[in-house]
């Protein structure tokens, strides 16, 4: 479960997370974070007017990606952007967690959301994560769910990951088990549409159809499995660069 949450993006793929954003729908222009009070500002808000209730210390793990609050960006879909703040990003409910000026713990309507940035810097490695929304619907996905970017360019890898928390009484021993339980899966988005993958050979030259050649060659000389999402995120990656 944790292994899914190791995947670690460079800060080049921040950079370049802006091709992905300038092709979907109701993109939004960045700017440099104002030096404004994002508690007051913007209409975002807290949920009901309280600060959001902590998980109850029975249940094993949590709703967030990351457990600890860490510095982040916050983007909204008009293309105000919000840089330097502690935030979360809470998996079961699809919901930016961020805190405020007075330490409060605040959330922020998900429609208002584009792009979250999270950057996780641990001992001897910092890690930044991309999250968009506004893709279109599909499957159990809407326009607001959150998706990891995996890697971007004409074609872009992206996991949605969504957490459900599984309670369940145990017939013999009375013990309730509580827990959040991850899931996951992943799409590629082109041309305005996203498709959830196959993980096939046929899939992905189809997808890249019209880089045949160079495709299959690359294949040829590459060991890939498309069952490893590191040798899909490759593949794609090596599509993404060619002229």
């Amino acid at each position: 479960m944790q292994s899914r949450f190791a995947h670690k993006i460079g800060l080049l793929l921040f950079l370049a997370g802006s091709s992905l954003l300038q092709s979907m729908p109701y993109r939004a222009h960045a700017q440099a974070p104002p030096t404004i009070d994002l508690d007051h500002k913007f209409n975002v808000y807290d949920l009901d007017g309280h600060p959001i209730v902590n998980i109850k210390s029975d249940v094993d793990g949590n709703p967030f990606f990351i457990a600890d609050w860490k510095s982040g960006m916050i983007q909204l879909v008009d293309g105000r952007s919000f840089g330097n703040i502690l935030v979360q990003l809470d998996l079961e409910k699809q919901t930016v967690h961020y805190k405020g000026a007075d330490g409060n713990e605040l959330q922020v309507e998900s429609a208002l959301v584009r792009q979250v940035i999270i950057r996780d810097t641990i001992p001897n490695s910092n890690s930044v994560y991309q999250f968009v929304t506004g893709l279109p619907p599909v499957d159990n996905q809407t326009a607001t769910s959150f998706y990891l970017v995996l890697d971007t360019g004409k074609i872009s890898f992206l996991e949605p990951i969504w957490k459900k928390f599984y309670e369940k009484k145990n017939e013999y021993s009375g013990e309730t088990i509580r827990e959040y339980r991850i899931y996951n899966d992943f799409y590629v988005y082109s041309g305005g549409k996203i498709v959830r993958i196959k993980r096939d050979a046929k899939f992905f030259l189809a997808l890249t159809n019209d880089k045949t050649t160079q495709m299959e060659n690359y294949l040829s000389s590459n060991k890939t499995s498309f069952k490893s999402e590191e040798d899909i995120r490759r593949f794609i990656h090596y599509y993404d660069g060619l002229p």
